[in-house]
């Protein structure tokens, strides 16, 4: 084992990390070979503490949410996983404080007991609440960015600090923490107070709707939908829906999902998503770009 790597478990604690852990435990894809090491960060200390340890003895680090919206190569991941898994949260001047390691559904279930609406579209959308501000997650038109009033950060130099709504740099299933190494913490939420049994009717007009969409094991959305185009569409038509490499296939629910069948490999994925590319490319002139995040070694 590398010497760095002694250091850092020593500094962790030994019996908060694992080595040699299977991402496919870690992934909604239920695909991806082995991290080095594995540490569970459950506050925002530790988060900043296991950075900090990093970027000291110089370890290579990635941040993991919920696993969802992300492939992991067959090979693993070298360096460190950083679950983020700090889950508090409170009710302040009517407005919900959210840690960024909170599952999203239940930030949606907690504003929903509060009769605090507008997170509704988001129901049944899985990751964290950090994963889903980093990607702006969305459904209907509608996205978590919009709710967002400001974010506290873990900055590229070390600091903690609040950041505003406008800073973030919010767009179509974008921000800026998607193109830079800063790490979410927590998250202020503008929401408004309604009808509870409004806002529960709504979450299970969306529930249902969503059952439309593959059950099998899949990172969510492929591609990003190139507007006024859908990538699910696009695919369709280029004859792909259902079509098979390996263990892994576009949903014949929904062309633009890739799921696993069962021990699907990275390279069975990134073979179907060369292929729609190509097709689409060749097809309509549009190039897909990939909404799913890529990682490990390759």
């Amino acid at each position: 084992m590398q010497k760095s790597y002694q250091q850092l478990i020593k500094k962790l604690g030994e019996n908060r990390i694992k080595t040699n852990e299977p991402m496919s435990l870690h992934t909604t894809f239920k695909i991806g070979g082995p991290a080095d090491l594995f540490y569970e960060a459950r506050t925002a200390e530790e988060v900043a503490g296991a950075v900090g340890v990093c970027r000291r003895l110089k370890v290579a680090y990635f941040i993991l949410g919920g696993g969802s919206n992300l492939l992991v190569s067959d090979k693993g991941i070298r360096g460190v996983v950083i679950k983020i898994a700090n889950g508090k949260w409170s009710m302040i001047n009517g407005q919900l404080i959210v840690e960024a390691g909170v599952p999203l559904n239940k930030v949606i279930e907690i504003a929903a007991k509060h009769s605090l609406s507008g997170l509704e579209f988001a129901v049944g959308i899985p990751g964290t609440l950090g994963g889903a501000i980093a990607g702006n997650a969305g459904a209907w038109q509608q996205a978590i960015g919009d709710k967002v009033l400001r974010v506290r950060i873990l900055s590229k130099d070390g600091r903690v600090k609040w950041i505003s709504k406008k800073a973030c740099q919010f767009d179509y299933r974008q921000s800026r923490f998607k193109k830079n190494g800063e790490i979410i913490l927590a998250a202020e939420l503008g929401l408004e107070q309604g009808s509870q049994q409004q806002i529960r009717r709504t979450m299970a007009d969306n529930l249902e709707k969503r059952k439309s969409q593959p059950q099998e094991p899949s990172a969510g959305s492929i591609f990003v939908n190139p507007k006024p185009e859908a990538a699910a569409r696009l695919i369709e038509k280029c004859g792909l829906k259902g079509y098979r490499i390996g263990k892994a296939c576009f949903s014949v629910q929904h062309a633009n999902f890739i799921v696993n069948l069962g021990l699907a490999k990275t390279k069975d994925v990134l073979d179907l998503i060369s292929l729609a590319q190509s097709k689409v490319k060749e097809k309509f002139g549009i190039m897909l770009e990939t909404e799913v995040k890529i990682i490990g070694e390759f």
